[in-house]
């Protein structure tokens, strides 16, 4: 494929957030094309509530060494029962290139 390159396997990352929950990056995909690495993680969260999307940005903030304001959670899907949630989102390289292709809807949630 031109442009996208994706690496899978085991926790490809992992981070412990500021309310003790663990996210573990499972998939990464490359997409030079569009300027942004798409992020597939799941979080553990056992005997507490799902993360907020505020906490998910910072851990993948300091996971990729990008601004918050480049990071966009496309969404966050708990599992019943499970303590334990998916997370898919956007890392950009430029706020241009996300302003392109990302809805305003998504922006606005943060």
């Amino acid at each position: 494929m031109l442009g996208v390159y994706e690496v899978n396997g085991g926790a490809l990352k992992s981070i412990t957030l500021q309310n003790g929950s663990t996210l573990n990056v499972v998939s990464e995909r490359i997409n030079r094309l569009v300027g942004r690495t798409e992020v597939f993680c799941e979080v553990i969260h056992t005997g507490m509530s799902t993360p907020s999307r505020k906490d998910i940005k910072q851990a993948l903030s300091k996971l990729y060494g990008r601004p918050e304001d480049l990071i966009v959670i496309k969404y966050v899907k708990g599992e019943f029962g499970a303590y334990k949630s998916r997370v898919r989102a956007n890392v950009y390289d430029s706020e241009d290139r996300l302003k392109l292709f990302e809805p305003e809807y998504l922006l606005k949630r943060g």
